[in-house]
């Protein structure tokens, strides 16, 4: 086949990006407003497309859900991967920490799921981010930044409970207060002594599990 042949079919292949990419948004537009009890048409109507330009890309509801939340995960592993880049390490960690309630109160149900159960399509790159702020954090402990009896869990569901607090208020204003309440509470000066161990993303899964 001649090149001149090939050519009609590229912006076919371009314009099934671009679809796809319209089609992702829209989506982490309306789980975002409304959560993820958002319907297949909606996305298609934000979108811009067909309902079936949305079906041929995500065959189910599900498949879309775990793609806008493997993309969000991305965004946080860039994020996470950026500060542990930065030389003052403490205060990196609290930029990400503000970037991850940030994500949780205006994603609140895309949040939820990215902390169930893990869609195997989500598997690698949950991972990812899980160590890169184990990373973090434990970079930020080595510096004295932050006291080093917590983990990675333990934050993660204080954040996780900010948010909670956030959507069911309508308030922003206590979202920055509980977070700077939080991010005080992680100095390591005068710390109280803590009951238990530091809860790491593993043992937040087994108890999952387990329920």
């Amino acid at each position: 086949m001649s090149a001149i042949e090939e050519h009609p079919y590229r912006p076919q292949r371009a314009d099934a990006r671009r679809n796809r990419e319209r089609v992702l948004a829209a989506a982490a537009e309306l789980f975002a407003e409304e959560g993820c009890k958002v319907q297949i048409e909606q996305v298609a109507h934000r979108a811009g497309v067909g309902v079936g330009t949305v079906c041929r890309n995500f065959p189910t509801k599900v498949d879309l859900v775990d793609a806008v939340v493997t993309q969000n995960c991305e965004l946080l592993l860039e994020d996470a991967r950026t500060a542990l880049n930065e030389p003052d390490a403490g205060a990196a960690l609290r930029r990400f920490f503000v970037r991850m309630a940030d994500f949780q109160t205006r994603h609140r149900a895309l949040a939820e799921e990215m902390s169930a159960a893990i869609p195997a399509s989500t598997v690698s790159v949950k991972q990812a981010l899980h160590e890169a702020v184990g990373d973090l954090m434990g970079k930020a402990q080595a510096a004295g930044a932050i006291r080093s009896d917590i983990g990675p869990g333990d934050v993660t569901m204080l954040l996780s409970a900010i948010s909670h607090v956030t959507a069911q208020t309508g308030d922003p204003e206590l979202r920055e207060r509980y977070l700077s309440i939080v991010l005080d509470g992680l100095r390591p000066h005068d710390a109280s002594p803590l009951p238990g161990e530091p809860v790491h993303f593993a043992d937040i899964q087994k108890a999952k599990s387990r329920t």
